[in-house]
Protein backbone atom coordinates (compact mmCIF):
# COMPACT_ATOMS: atom_id res chain seq x y z
CA UNK A 1 0.00 0.00 0.00
CA UNK A 2 3.17 2.35 1.02
CA UNK A 3 3.81 1.89 -2.98
CA UNK A 4 -0.04 2.85 -3.98
CA UNK A 5 0.41 6.06 -1.81
CA UNK A 6 3.82 7.46 -3.13
CA UNK A 7 3.00 6.55 -6.23
CA UNK A 8 0.20 9.09 -6.20
CA UNK A 9 2.09 11.49 -4.72
CA UNK A 10 4.80 11.15 -7.72
CA UNK A 11 2.04 11.53 -10.37
CA UNK A 12 0.71 14.92 -9.09
CA UNK A 13 3.62 16.14 -8.07
CA UNK A 14 6.93 15.04 -10.29
CA UNK A 15 7.68 13.50 -13.72
CA UNK A 16 9.30 10.29 -12.54
CA UNK A 17 6.62 7.69 -11.19
CA UNK A 18 7.85 4.53 -13.67
CA UNK A 19 11.68 5.90 -12.77
CA UNK A 20 11.53 5.73 -8.83
CA UNK A 21 11.34 2.99 -6.14
CA UNK A 22 9.42 3.49 -3.29
CA UNK A 23 10.40 2.33 0.36
CA UNK A 24 8.15 -0.58 1.90
CA UNK A 25 8.04 -2.71 5.06
CA UNK A 26 10.93 -4.80 3.85
CA UNK A 27 12.58 -3.31 0.39
CA UNK A 28 12.45 -0.90 -2.62
CA UNK A 29 9.25 -1.32 -5.36
CA UNK A 30 8.64 0.45 -8.26
CA UNK A 31 4.97 1.41 -9.15
CA UNK A 32 3.72 -1.09 -11.57
CA UNK A 33 0.35 -0.31 -11.95
CA UNK A 34 -0.88 2.23 -15.03
CA UNK A 35 -1.34 5.83 -14.92
CA UNK A 36 -4.99 5.62 -14.18
CA UNK A 37 -3.99 3.55 -10.61
CA UNK A 38 -2.42 6.43 -9.47
CA UNK A 39 -5.53 8.29 -10.38
CA UNK A 40 -7.65 6.13 -8.87
CA UNK A 41 -5.18 5.92 -5.61
CA UNK A 42 -4.78 9.41 -4.95
CA UNK A 43 -7.73 10.15 -2.51
CA UNK A 44 -5.33 7.29 -0.37
CA UNK A 45 -2.72 9.76 -0.73
CA UNK A 46 -4.33 12.38 0.49
CA UNK A 47 -5.99 10.85 3.32
CA UNK A 48 -2.71 9.81 4.91
CA UNK A 49 -1.70 13.34 4.50
CA UNK A 50 -4.23 14.13 6.92
CA UNK A 51 -4.39 11.02 9.24
CA UNK A 52 -1.35 8.94 8.34
CA UNK A 53 -0.13 5.74 6.21
CA UNK A 54 -1.14 3.24 9.38
CA UNK A 55 -4.67 4.72 9.94
CA UNK A 56 -4.66 5.16 5.73
CA UNK A 57 -3.94 1.12 6.04
CA UNK A 58 -7.48 0.58 7.90
CA UNK A 59 -9.34 2.19 5.95
CA UNK A 60 -7.84 0.63 2.94
CA UNK A 61 -8.92 -2.78 4.68
CA UNK A 62 -12.72 -1.75 5.20
CA UNK A 63 -12.43 -0.30 1.51
CA UNK A 64 -11.91 -4.73 0.57
CA UNK A 65 -13.90 -6.04 2.88
CA UNK A 66 -16.73 -3.99 1.86
CA UNK A 67 -15.95 -4.86 -1.59
CA UNK A 68 -15.89 -8.83 -0.29
CA UNK A 69 -19.31 -8.44 1.28
CA UNK A 70 -20.67 -6.63 -2.47
CA UNK A 71 -19.14 -10.18 -4.26
CA UNK A 72 -21.24 -12.03 -1.76
CA UNK A 73 -24.11 -10.47 -1.88
CA UNK A 74 -24.20 -10.77 -5.56
CA UNK A 75 -22.59 -13.77 -5.64
CA UNK A 76 -26.04 -14.95 -3.26
CA UNK A 77 -28.42 -12.64 -5.59
CA UNK A 78 -27.11 -15.44 -7.95
CA UNK A 79 -27.85 -17.96 -6.53
CA UNK A 80 -31.31 -17.25 -5.30
CA UNK A 81 -32.22 -16.46 -8.92
CA UNK A 82 -31.29 -20.33 -9.39
CA UNK A 83 -33.23 -21.61 -6.31
CA UNK A 84 -30.50 -21.82 -3.76
CA UNK A 85 -30.89 -20.07 -1.01
CA UNK A 86 -26.96 -18.94 -0.14
CA UNK A 87 -27.32 -16.46 2.67
CA UNK A 88 -24.44 -13.49 2.21
CA UNK A 89 -22.72 -13.91 5.86
CA UNK A 90 -22.12 -17.45 4.58
CA UNK A 91 -20.28 -16.34 1.75
CA UNK A 92 -18.63 -13.85 2.89
CA UNK A 93 -17.19 -15.87 5.41
CA UNK A 94 -15.88 -18.56 2.53
CA UNK A 95 -13.99 -15.63 1.05
CA UNK A 96 -12.62 -14.53 4.07
CA UNK A 97 -11.40 -17.87 5.28
CA UNK A 98 -9.38 -17.59 2.30
CA UNK A 99 -5.31 -17.68 2.77
CA UNK A 100 -4.81 -15.38 -0.75
CA UNK A 101 -7.51 -13.19 0.52
CA UNK A 102 -5.90 -12.61 4.27
CA UNK A 103 -1.96 -11.99 2.07
CA UNK A 104 -4.31 -9.02 0.09
CA UNK A 105 -5.65 -7.59 3.20
CA UNK A 106 -2.25 -8.15 5.30
CA UNK A 107 -0.08 -6.34 2.47
CA UNK A 108 -2.92 -3.74 1.31
CA UNK A 109 -3.62 -5.14 -1.87
CA UNK A 110 -6.50 -4.25 -4.58
CA UNK A 111 -7.06 -7.94 -6.00
CA UNK A 112 -10.24 -7.98 -3.79
CA UNK A 113 -11.46 -4.55 -5.20
CA UNK A 114 -10.63 -5.38 -8.81
CA UNK A 115 -12.64 -8.77 -8.67
CA UNK A 116 -15.67 -6.35 -6.45
CA UNK A 117 -15.82 -4.37 -9.55
CA UNK A 118 -15.45 -7.39 -12.53
CA UNK A 119 -18.23 -9.52 -10.58
CA UNK A 120 -20.58 -6.37 -9.84
CA UNK A 121 -20.39 -5.61 -13.55
CA UNK A 122 -21.23 -9.29 -14.64
CA UNK A 123 -23.44 -10.44 -12.31
CA UNK A 124 -25.26 -6.39 -12.27
CA UNK A 125 -25.03 -5.82 -8.95
CA UNK A 126 -24.86 -1.92 -10.46
CA UNK A 127 -27.48 -2.85 -13.43
CA UNK A 128 -27.47 1.70 -14.06
CA UNK A 129 -23.98 1.33 -15.49
CA UNK A 130 -23.76 -0.22 -18.71
CA UNK A 131 -22.42 -3.44 -19.35
CA UNK A 132 -18.65 -3.72 -19.39
CA UNK A 133 -17.56 -0.06 -18.28
CA UNK A 134 -16.74 -1.51 -14.70
CA UNK A 135 -14.58 -4.44 -15.64
CA UNK A 136 -13.02 -2.01 -18.54
CA UNK A 137 -12.11 0.59 -15.13
CA UNK A 138 -11.12 -2.33 -13.40
CA UNK A 139 -8.55 -2.90 -16.62
CA UNK A 140 -7.36 0.77 -16.12
CA UNK A 141 -6.09 0.54 -12.87
CA UNK A 142 -4.59 -3.22 -13.48
CA UNK A 143 -4.34 -4.91 -16.83
CA UNK A 144 -4.75 -8.01 -15.59
CA UNK A 145 -8.49 -7.75 -15.66
CA UNK A 146 -8.42 -7.19 -19.63
CA UNK A 147 -8.30 -11.03 -20.07
CA UNK A 148 -12.15 -10.36 -19.15
CA UNK A 149 -12.38 -9.41 -22.69
CA UNK A 150 -13.13 -13.10 -23.89
CA UNK A 151 -16.24 -13.49 -21.47
CA UNK A 152 -17.78 -10.59 -23.74
CA UNK A 153 -15.79 -11.75 -26.90
CA UNK A 154 -18.16 -14.48 -26.47
CA UNK A 155 -21.44 -13.22 -25.60
CA UNK A 156 -21.08 -11.64 -28.81
CA UNK A 157 -19.99 -14.22 -31.09
CA UNK A 158 -22.79 -16.52 -28.72
CA UNK A 159 -25.40 -14.77 -27.98
CA UNK A 160 -25.04 -11.23 -30.41
CA UNK A 161 -24.98 -9.23 -27.70
CA UNK A 162 -21.32 -7.05 -28.35
CA UNK A 163 -22.80 -4.48 -25.50
CA UNK A 164 -20.49 -5.69 -22.99
CA UNK A 165 -16.91 -5.74 -24.86
CA UNK A 166 -18.07 -2.21 -26.48
CA UNK A 167 -18.95 -1.32 -22.83
CA UNK A 168 -15.16 -2.84 -21.48
CA UNK A 169 -13.04 -0.93 -24.20
CA UNK A 170 -15.24 2.79 -23.17
CA UNK A 171 -14.51 2.07 -19.69
CA UNK A 172 -10.78 1.12 -20.54
CA UNK A 173 -10.21 3.83 -22.86
CA UNK A 174 -12.23 6.37 -20.87
CA UNK A 175 -10.01 6.38 -17.72
CA UNK A 176 -6.60 5.91 -19.54
CA UNK A 177 -7.07 8.70 -21.42
CA UNK A 178 -8.51 10.86 -17.97
CA UNK A 179 -5.00 9.71 -16.74
CA UNK A 180 -3.00 10.98 -20.24
CA UNK A 181 -5.12 14.14 -20.16
CA UNK A 182 -3.93 14.73 -16.35
CA UNK A 183 -0.14 13.29 -16.53
CA UNK A 184 1.02 12.85 -20.44
CA UNK A 185 4.47 12.51 -19.49
CA UNK A 186 4.29 9.71 -17.36
CA UNK A 187 1.30 8.05 -19.41
CA UNK A 188 3.84 8.02 -22.27
CA UNK A 189 6.66 6.82 -20.20
CA UNK A 190 4.35 3.60 -19.22
CA UNK A 191 2.75 2.44 -22.34
CA UNK A 192 5.87 2.82 -24.31
CA UNK A 193 8.52 1.24 -21.77
CA UNK A 194 7.21 0.43 -18.38
CA UNK A 195 4.70 -1.73 -20.00
CA UNK A 196 7.18 -4.21 -21.76
CA UNK A 197 9.39 -4.67 -18.40
CA UNK A 198 8.54 -7.85 -16.87
CA UNK A 199 11.63 -7.28 -14.39
CA UNK A 200 9.74 -4.82 -12.23
CA UNK A 201 7.50 -7.64 -10.95
CA UNK A 202 9.73 -9.65 -9.42
CA UNK A 203 11.89 -12.87 -9.45
CA UNK A 204 9.73 -15.06 -11.52
CA UNK A 205 11.02 -18.96 -9.48
CA UNK A 206 10.26 -17.31 -5.99
CA UNK A 207 7.81 -19.74 -4.60
CA UNK A 208 4.69 -17.50 -4.00
CA UNK A 209 4.57 -16.58 -8.00
CA UNK A 210 1.48 -19.51 -8.77
CA UNK A 211 2.07 -19.14 -12.50
CA UNK A 212 3.29 -21.45 -15.54
CA UNK A 213 5.91 -19.28 -16.00
CA UNK A 214 6.70 -19.42 -12.16
CA UNK A 215 7.00 -23.21 -12.25
CA UNK A 216 8.80 -23.72 -15.43
CA UNK A 217 11.63 -20.79 -13.67
CA UNK A 218 11.68 -23.14 -11.40
CA UNK A 219 13.73 -25.43 -13.74
CA UNK A 220 16.93 -23.63 -15.21
CA UNK A 221 17.00 -25.96 -18.77
CA UNK A 222 13.31 -24.84 -18.73
CA UNK A 223 13.15 -21.26 -18.12
CA UNK A 224 14.67 -19.65 -20.70
CA UNK A 225 11.83 -21.80 -23.15
CA UNK A 226 9.37 -19.22 -24.08
CA UNK A 227 7.90 -21.46 -26.86
CA UNK A 228 6.90 -23.92 -24.25
CA UNK A 229 5.41 -21.82 -22.26
CA UNK A 230 3.91 -19.79 -25.21
CA UNK A 231 2.24 -23.43 -25.78
CA UNK A 232 1.42 -23.94 -22.59
CA UNK A 233 -0.57 -20.27 -22.57
CA UNK A 234 -2.26 -20.87 -25.52
CA UNK A 235 -3.68 -24.19 -24.44
CA UNK A 236 -5.06 -22.61 -21.85
CA UNK A 237 -6.73 -19.82 -23.74
CA UNK A 238 -8.27 -22.22 -26.02
CA UNK A 239 -9.33 -24.44 -23.08
CA UNK A 240 -10.66 -21.73 -21.04
CA UNK A 241 -12.61 -20.48 -23.85
CA UNK A 242 -14.31 -23.68 -24.64
CA UNK A 243 -15.29 -25.04 -21.16
CA UNK A 244 -16.87 -20.65 -21.11
CA UNK A 245 -18.60 -21.53 -24.50
CA UNK A 246 -20.00 -24.76 -23.53
CA UNK A 247 -21.51 -23.46 -20.20
CA UNK A 248 -22.91 -20.13 -22.01
CA UNK A 249 -24.33 -22.85 -24.26
CA UNK A 250 -25.88 -24.83 -21.50
CA UNK A 251 -27.26 -22.31 -19.05
CA UNK A 252 -27.95 -18.06 -19.37
CA UNK A 253 -28.29 -18.23 -15.56
CA UNK A 254 -27.02 -14.96 -13.22
CA UNK A 255 -24.80 -17.95 -11.79
CA UNK A 256 -23.70 -19.39 -15.05
CA UNK A 257 -22.24 -16.02 -16.06
CA UNK A 258 -20.63 -16.09 -12.75
CA UNK A 259 -19.08 -18.81 -13.07
CA UNK A 260 -17.91 -18.44 -16.51
CA UNK A 261 -15.95 -15.19 -15.61
CA UNK A 262 -14.32 -16.62 -12.59
CA UNK A 263 -13.00 -19.64 -15.26
CA UNK A 264 -12.06 -16.90 -17.44
CA UNK A 265 -10.08 -15.74 -14.32
CA UNK A 266 -7.52 -18.63 -14.72
CA UNK A 267 -6.33 -17.04 -18.15
CA UNK A 268 -4.53 -14.22 -16.10
CA UNK A 269 -3.93 -15.99 -12.92
CA UNK A 270 -1.93 -18.87 -15.21
CA UNK A 271 -0.36 -17.33 -18.09
CA UNK A 272 0.81 -14.01 -16.06
CA UNK A 273 4.58 -14.72 -16.09
CA UNK A 274 4.00 -13.31 -12.33
CA UNK A 275 0.86 -14.18 -10.72
CA UNK A 276 1.51 -14.32 -6.82
CA UNK A 277 -0.62 -16.01 -4.39
CA UNK A 278 -2.50 -13.04 -3.14
CA UNK A 279 -3.85 -12.55 -6.88
CA UNK A 280 -5.99 -15.62 -6.72
CA UNK A 281 -8.54 -14.17 -4.77
CA UNK A 282 -10.57 -15.76 -7.47
CA UNK A 283 -10.80 -19.22 -6.01
CA UNK A 284 -13.00 -17.95 -3.20
CA UNK A 285 -15.80 -17.10 -5.72
CA UNK A 286 -14.83 -20.11 -8.09
CA UNK A 287 -15.80 -22.20 -4.96
CA UNK A 288 -19.00 -20.16 -4.22
CA UNK A 289 -20.15 -20.72 -8.12
CA UNK A 290 -18.97 -24.23 -8.48
CA UNK A 291 -21.04 -25.13 -4.92
CA UNK A 292 -23.88 -23.11 -6.16
CA UNK A 293 -23.71 -25.14 -9.83
CA UNK A 294 -23.55 -28.47 -8.02
CA UNK A 295 -20.02 -29.22 -8.66
CA UNK A 296 -19.74 -30.21 -5.29
CA UNK A 297 -16.51 -31.96 -5.21
CA UNK A 298 -14.39 -29.30 -7.35
CA UNK A 299 -15.80 -26.54 -4.53
CA UNK A 300 -14.49 -28.27 -1.73
CA UNK A 301 -10.93 -28.76 -3.41
CA UNK A 302 -11.31 -24.99 -4.26
CA UNK A 303 -11.71 -24.01 -1.04
CA UNK A 304 -9.11 -26.32 0.39
CA UNK A 305 -6.68 -25.32 -2.14
CA UNK A 306 -6.71 -21.54 -0.80
CA UNK A 307 -6.67 -22.78 3.19
CA UNK A 308 -4.90 -26.49 4.00
CA UNK A 309 -3.66 -26.53 0.46
CA UNK A 310 -2.06 -23.45 -0.23
CA UNK A 311 1.12 -25.22 0.47
CA UNK A 312 3.53 -22.63 -2.22
CA UNK A 313 3.05 -20.42 1.65
CA UNK A 314 5.14 -23.02 3.26
CA UNK A 315 7.78 -23.83 1.09
CA UNK A 316 11.22 -23.16 1.35
CA UNK A 317 12.22 -19.98 -0.31
CA UNK A 318 14.79 -17.14 -0.82
CA UNK A 319 17.84 -17.41 -1.33
CA UNK A 320 17.35 -19.30 -5.02
CA UNK A 321 16.50 -22.31 -2.88
CA UNK A 322 13.40 -23.39 -5.09
CA UNK A 323 16.01 -24.13 -7.68
CA UNK A 324 17.16 -26.95 -5.25
CA UNK A 325 13.58 -28.22 -4.44
CA UNK A 326 12.82 -31.80 -4.04
CA UNK A 327 10.15 -33.42 -6.68
CA UNK A 328 7.44 -33.57 -3.48
CA UNK A 329 8.88 -29.68 -3.07
CA UNK A 330 7.62 -29.02 -7.18
CA UNK A 331 4.60 -30.77 -7.31
CA UNK A 332 3.16 -29.01 -3.61
CA UNK A 333 3.91 -25.78 -5.33
CA UNK A 334 1.72 -25.91 -8.21
CA UNK A 335 -1.37 -27.12 -6.33
CA UNK A 336 -3.10 -24.44 -7.85
CA UNK A 337 -2.45 -25.04 -11.71
CA UNK A 338 -3.43 -28.85 -11.57
CA UNK A 339 -6.53 -27.45 -10.01
CA UNK A 340 -7.20 -25.50 -12.59
CA UNK A 341 -5.86 -27.76 -15.31
CA UNK A 342 -8.42 -30.37 -13.88
CA UNK A 343 -11.15 -27.92 -13.95
CA UNK A 344 -11.07 -26.95 -17.40
CA UNK A 345 -10.86 -29.94 -18.59
CA UNK A 346 -13.94 -31.09 -16.66
CA UNK A 347 -15.92 -27.76 -18.08
CA UNK A 348 -14.23 -28.34 -21.56
CA UNK A 349 -15.04 -32.36 -22.93
CA UNK A 350 -19.07 -33.39 -22.29
CA UNK A 351 -19.14 -35.95 -19.44
CA UNK A 352 -21.24 -39.29 -19.83
CA UNK A 353 -24.39 -39.33 -18.71
CA UNK A 354 -25.48 -41.62 -15.69
CA UNK A 355 -28.34 -42.86 -18.20
CA UNK A 356 -26.31 -43.37 -20.76
CA UNK A 357 -23.62 -45.35 -18.74
CA UNK A 358 -26.97 -47.43 -17.04
CA UNK A 359 -27.59 -48.43 -20.53
CA UNK A 360 -24.32 -49.49 -21.96
CA UNK A 361 -24.45 -51.93 -18.90
CA UNK A 362 -27.77 -53.39 -19.54
CA UNK A 363 -26.79 -54.05 -23.01
CA UNK A 364 -23.57 -55.54 -22.19
CA UNK A 365 -25.27 -58.03 -20.20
Amino acid sequence: MHVYIQGAEHFWTSSDLYDTYFPTRSEGLPFTYPPFGAVVFTPLWLLSEVIGQTATERVLTVISVVALWMVARTLASAASAAGKQVRVPVVLAVLMCSLTVLSTLDLGQVNTILMALVIADVGRLTPRVPLGVLTGIAAAIKLTPLVFGLYFLLLWFHRRQPQGLLGMGAGFFGATALAWLLNPADSLVYWTQTLTSSSRIGEPWFAKNVSLRGMLSRFPDLEATTALWAIMVIVVIILVAAASLRLLRSSNTPMTHLLVISLVSLISLLCSPVSWHHHWVWLGTLAVCLWCTGHRVFALWAVFAQTFGAFHMFLRSSDRVEFDWTVVEHILSTHYLWFSLVLLLFFTFPQVPETTVKRTHRSTN
